[in-house]
């Protein structure tokens, strides 16, 4: 249906904040949309919640007798889609009552554009700003996505090289039919089945950047990412980057600088006390020969790159504490 918006919802315990999240839906300045609630058999009062919205005519309940995960929830409901357009709305995030209106304008700013995205406010589990997602983001996209823009597919698988620079699906329209042609979340990935997505929609489709922030990213201990273990993660980060690097033409010269990169992603997991990525160097080691052996040439120079960054952020506090 043309200008239709999905908005698929996977519900998984996390009732405290489905109230918020629904009403934050059904609030939206756009309203041409289908809201599409599928609860995997949590264990919570989750249903009890969404039950007060039933009778809404722009909301669909479903209720899984078997749990299948976020992958499988995500899958059903982009089947169940009759829009043009879905946004994966995660029940323990929100969104400002403008956010899809936005999004649906950058969306139809031109043809070429399979995804649509807006800046990420992060809140905690109080609703307390925390700070954006833009300011962490690698300097050459600050640079380029000071403003709203349109943005090439090749630009944004470098940009994806570096980092998941979309880190919050609730933040992303993406246009149905480049899912239907690029296929949906894949089970080959747990952290990163949207990054994932995101390279195989950008092989043809261009991109929208909304720089202003629109959507709230919910951070706490429960969600996907921070639920997987360091070894899980890494060997999906690992794995995706690395093919992916090898499959997007670029220059030797830029190909050098990916692998440097991903090298400095593994030290700062190596690096940081917490994590003891030590104890699975043999494995991620294991993993990194598999899919791309080179890119071990650029240990080195990635562990460098990594105490750079640790030493200017020390400077920077240390003048900081000098200033005060």
């Amino acid at each position: 249906m043309t200008g239709l918006v999905s908005i698929v919802v996977a519900s998984y315990n996390h009732a405290g904040f489905l109230r918020q999240r629904m009403d934050g839906l059904i609030a939206q300045t756009y309203q041409d949309i289908e809201i599409i609630v599928i609860d995997d058999c949590s264990t919570d009062n989750s249903r009890e919640v969404l039950e007060n919205y039933r009778s809404h005519p722009k909301v669909k309940l479903v209720y899984r007798e078997k749990n299948g995960g976020w992958v499988t929830v995500s899958n059903q409901g982009v089947e169940l889609a009759i829009g043009e357009f879905v946004i994966f709305a995660n029940c323990d995030d929100d969104c400002k009552p403008g956010m899809i209106e936005e999004l649906v304008k950058g969306m139809q700013s031109d043809p070429s554009v399979g995804i649509s995205f807006c800046k990420s406010l992060m809140i905690d589990g109080d609703n307390k700003i925390l700070g954006d997602d833009f300011v962490v983001r690698e300097k050459a996209f600050r640079t380029r996505c000071q403003s709203s823009t349109l943005l090439s597919g090749d630009e944004m698988n470098r940009f994806l090289l570096h980092s998941c620079v979309i880190p919050n699906l609730s933040a992303a329209l993406i246009k149905k039919q480049a899912l239907l042609e690029h296929g949906f979340f894949s089970h080959d990935y747990k952290a990163c089945c949207d990054w994932d997505l995101f390279f195989r929609i950008f092989k043809t489709y261009s991109c929208y950047y909304i720089a202003e922030p629109l959507n709230y990213f919910r951070q706490h201990n429960k969600t996907i990412r921070s639920t997987l273990k360091g070894r899980i993660e890494y060997e999906e980060f690992f794995r995706l980057l690395l093919t992916k690097l090898k499959e997007i033409k670029m220059s030797s010269l830029q190909r050098a600088y990916f692998r440097t990169a991903v090298m400095k992603l593994w030290m700062v997991y190596l690096l940081s006390p917490g994590q003891k990525g030590y104890k699975n160097f043999e494995y991620h080691l294991s993993v990194v020969r598999k899919h791309d052996p080179i890119a071990l040439i650029f240990f080195v120079p990635g562990f460098v790159a990594r105490l750079t960054d640790l030493f200017v952020k020390s400077l920077v506090l240390i003048a900081s504490k000098n200033s005060k």
